[in-house]
């Protein structure tokens, strides 16, 4: 059971996702917000250091310990890890998505920009999209998820149309602007042909996706400056479409 510490991070750093897992059941809500968490102490790291070197012990920290939990051998103890462990064994998720969720994540030291469009979708499907695929496993093992990693890419590919402010002149310096808005929009409205009707014990894993549509719709305005202006969603909105997102079963 993931500590009320962890929650109470959620509230602050990723708050969509953590509003979406409040509505399923306890069993849900803790294993989603496990999940989370784990992913929110991975791209934590590269804030929290000044050299790559550092962020790369940090993440080979979480690579060790991934290898404890799937090897069967002691775990070190941390409020992540501990819990985790148990969370694994018990529904056995595929050591793939972790790996290539640390791998994803870690990809955030290096400072080289995204050459194409294809190698910023790329970083979602690792990123996003991989979190999704496990988000959906934990609460139904037999979901589709490539339909989940679809979903997560679109979510990626929002997410770094939303930091363009802060990386038009870093990793996002040598992708056009306007092109990673349609890149994010064809891919919300493939996910979401793919993934059609989704079961209601699905939904907690997915209905914050439902908002994607009105970033990019904000993004998009004639007179939205890219360079400087961040979207502005009032929470309480963003709130009640998961909500009515999660009763329709569709993102």
């Amino acid at each position: 059971m993931p500590s009320p510490d962890i929650h109470q991070r959620l509230t602050e750093i990723d708050p969509d996702r953590y509003r979406a897992a409040m509505l399923g059941d306890k069993t849900a809500q803790d294993r989603l917000v496990l999940i989370y968490g784990f992913h929110s102490e991975l791209a934590k790291i590269p804030e929290l250091v000044s050299e790559t070197m550092i962020g790369e012990i940090r993440y080979q920290w979480w690579r060790d310990a991934v290898d404890e939990i799937y090897s069967e051998k002691p775990v070190r103890k941390h409020e992540i890890s501990t819990p985790l462990a148990a969370l694994i064994h018990e529904i056995n998720l595929p050591r793939f998505w972790i790996d290539r969720l640390i791998d994803g994540r870690a990809r955030d030291l290096d400072p080289a920009p995204f050459k194409t469009i294809d190698a910023a979708k790329d970083y979602a499907r690792m990123t996003s999209g991989t979190l999704a695929q496990i988000s959906c496993f934990v609460l139904d093992e037999d979901f589709d998820s490539d339909a989940a990693l679809l979903a997560g890419q679109s979510w990626g590919l929002t997410g770094l149309a939303r930091a363009y402010p802060y990386y038009h002149s870093g990793m996002l310096s040598q992708l056009d602007y306007g092109t990673l808005i349609t890149t994010a929009r064809d891919a919300y409205h493939e996910a979401k042909m793919v993934l059609g009707a989704v079961p209601a014990d699905v939904m907690p894993a997915l209905a914050y996706m439902s908002t994607i549509p009105v970033f990019l719709k904000k993004m998009s305005r004639s007179n939205f400056d890219s360079k400087t202006e961040t979207v502005n969603y009032a929470p309480p909105f963003k709130h009640l479409r998961i909500i009515l997102s999660a009763l329709r079963g569709r993102i």
